[in-house]
């Protein structure tokens, strides 16, 4: 049997507070297959103190949804510790990384934790060449899928 993941292994970082709710929702749906596997969504809007007990208490969190902002602050505060991530992943990325306050929040993000074995994803269904620019610069080697 495989070890079990550890808490905060993967962050999937969106640009909207609907668009972090949406994809819980679809994390609810393949992990309900795989028991041993929670996920939460965190964003704005909301007391940090219920974010806080999610994220301290025993039911912590092995795939971490949510906005820039929120993770920034529960990062800073050490509620979200992300020393066990092993997937970086923005949803929106060229959104992201176009607005100057948001690019300045995940990049804090992407300091916070451990970058040595951390896997890459950037996800966005408009890509201007500057945004692709960007993105190289969190990524090594990077394999480039492009749909059309």
């Amino acid at each position: 049997m495989a070890d079990e993941p550890k808490p905060n292994s993967a962050l999937i970082l969106c640009n909207t507070r609907e668009l972090a709710y949406q994809i819980k929702k679809e994390t609810d749906r393949f992990t309900k297959y795989l028991p041993q596997i929670r996920s939460s969504v965190f964003f704005g809007g909301v007391p940090i103190q219920d974010d806080v007990e999610v994220l301290t208490g025993d039911k912590c969190p092995h795939i971490v949804i949510g906005t820039p902002g929120r993770i920034l602050q529960l990062t800073r505060q050490k509620n979200l510790k992300l020393d066990n991530l092993h997937f970086f992943v923005l949803d929106e990325c060229d959104k992201m990384l176009n607005e100057p306050d948001m690019r300045r929040q995940v990049q804090k993000i992407f300091m916070s934790g451990s970058a040595e074995n951390r896997q890459v994803m950037m996800f966005s269904a408009t890509l201007s060449d500057k945004s692709k620019e960007v993105c190289a610069l969190y990524m090594k080697d990077p394999f480039k899928l492009f749909i059309d």
